[in-house]
């Protein structure tokens, strides 16, 4: 990724939050985002443990 920003004449990424956002705009579809909103919107506990609930959590937004 570094040898082909530098062919297109573009700066060299130097910090994890730079390569974060260029990793996410490569490679995370842009409907993504809304995705996961709406199902963490849809999301309830139900009768799930709070534990249950929040893994469940955490791992939608993985």
């Amino acid at each position: 990724m570094q040898k082909e920003r530098i062919r297109n004449g573009e700066r060299p990424i130097t910090t994890w939050e730079e390569m974060r956002a260029i990793v996410r705009r490569r490679f995370v579809p842009s409907y993504y985002r809304r995705e996961l909103h709406n199902h963490l919107q849809r999301l309830t506990q139900g009768s799930k443990s709070v534990d249950e609930y929040y893994k469940e959590m955490e791992i939608a937004m993985i």
